[in-house]
């Protein structure tokens, strides 16, 4: 039997539908394997929406090709990046025996046994499946609830590469949810391009809130995550959700990528930001808000770059990844006049994390000597101690950097702990184990 290696590149999206392109290629007799060097087959599962995640795909590409030097291995390229480079990836990487596009992931199987180099380049995505296998042995897993997207910002090709936006059923998402539960997952990441939207295509009424409240009814699930949530997709009844369970996480990543409304209009997206985030607050006082951010977008003036400061200052946001312009040649905003030079929009991009750092430092005032709870990812040994990462309640994975605790014992991955803020290397929260609770008496 042939072994079979998935790379995933990118965001979570990719990650799902990789371990849904894992489950489909098991099911069709292929053995998994873990190490593209012991693979007969590897399948690089690639993204291209911004520059950075085009050359990371490249790279990863020319690596996995040089394998081919040593031994016979086929090469297949799926995703954004064909999708995006189209005939182009052919004439880039010649070695490669195959390249599907986002919209037929589900044909691989096939295309890999009809040795032909070229599959379907059609927009969409692998939305749904009844096969998946799990790329982490942690009880954390995402739940992508659509495909596609249904806005227009002016900077991004997702709709073009992705197609229109498509919800999958509250069923369907229900089951999928039970049946990661009951596989030992307890924490649930919602993702998809734009959560917020989801139901608009299939029940005509924004129904996250609805998704979410069959979700946490399953009782296996401890926390369960909201990314991606597009502004104005934000409903009171939303929020009002987020009160009414305690296993959906007092936290929401909510990109809103400028203050400025000059910038906004320019990037085609919500002018009323400042009020939704202010809404989001008043109704939710102890959220922990996440949030992206541009530097450097065309037509962008130091004045707007202060502006943006000032807000962050506010102190809005626990954390904010800050992303230099990337200008797509397919993108309206590329045809925007007085774009901004690259070495201008890096110095912006670190001004910008400078604020929002010294934002997060002064909220870990705040929270010192406060408890909270984590799982544990990882546990080493160092010297006579243990150091475990892990995550607390307030940190997205990936993205939201970790919580390390020094322990006499070993603690065991995957299990929740409770322990105490102390203090925070970077954006890494210090804490001390906090020892379990005893009854009166004992």
């Amino acid at each position: 039997m042939q072994k079979v290696a998935v790379v995933a590149l990118g965001c979570s999206k990719n990650t799902v539908e990789a371990e849904y392109l894992l489950g489909i290629l098991k099911n069709k007799g292929f053995v998994l394997s873990a190490d593209v060097r012991e693979a007969d087959i590897v399948i690089i599962h690639t993204c291209s929406f911004i520059r950075d995640a085009r050359e990371e795909s490249e790279n990863c590409i020319k690596n996995v090709l040089l394998l081919k030097n040593k031994r016979d291995v086929k090469v297949f390229v799926s995703g954004c990046l064909p999708q995006l480079l189209k005939e182009e990836t052919v004439k880039k990487f010649p070695l490669i025996d195959g390249y599907i596009g986002t919209g037929a992931l589900d044909k691989l199987p096939v295309l890999i046994s009809n040795k032909q180099q070229c599959g379907s380049l059609e927009a969409g995505g692998l939305n749904d499946s009844k096969y998946r296998v799990l790329s982490s042995r942690l009880p954390s897993a995402y739940l992508k609830i659509a495909e596609g997207c249904g806005h227009k910002c002016s900077f991004c090709i997702i709709p073009s590469l992705r197609g229109k936006y498509v919800s999958r059923s509250v069923k369907s998402l229900r089951d999928e949810a039970k049946s990661l539960a009951q596989a030992g997952v307890r924490e649930l990441v919602l993702t998809a391009q734009d959560t917020t939207s989801y139901g608009l295509d299939i029940y005509n009424v924004f129904s996250l809130d609805k998704l979410l409240s069959e979700i946490a009814k399953i009782k296996e699930l401890k926390w369960i995550r909201l990314m991606y949530a597009y502004p104005s997709g934000i409903t009171d009844s939303l929020l009002d959700v987020f009160n009414e369970y305690k296993n959906i996480c007092n936290y929401i990543d909510i990109p809103i990528q400028h203050i400025s409304k000059k910038v906004l209009s320019l990037m085609k997206r919500p002018p009323n930001t400042e009020k939704i985030v202010q809404k989001i607050k008043n109704r939710l006082p102890d959220i922990v808000l996440r949030t992206s951010l541009i530097a450097g977008f065309p037509q962008e003036t130091e004045s707007d770059v202060r502006e943006l400061i000032g807000f962050i200052n506010k102190g809005y946001f626990q954390y904010a990844g800050v992303f230099e312009y990337s200008d797509e040649k397919n993108a309206p905003s590329s045809k925007l006049k007085n774009q901004v030079s690259r070495a201008i929009a890096a110095k912006r991009r670190i001004e910008i994390e400078n604020a929002q750092y010294e934002v997060f430092k002064s909220k870990m005032k705040y929270l010192k000597n406060t408890e909270t709870e984590f799982f544990a990812e990882s546990c080493e040994k160092k010297g006579d101690k243990y150091l475990i990462s892990g995550r607390s309640v307030f940190q997205a994975p990936e993205v939201d950097a970790n919580t390390l605790v020094s322990s006499d014992k070993a603690l065991e991955t995957g299990k929740f702990y409770k322990a105490v803020i102390k203090n925070h290397d970077g954006y890494n929260i210090k804490a001390a184990l906090q020892a379990p609770r005893r009854g009166k008496g004992k």
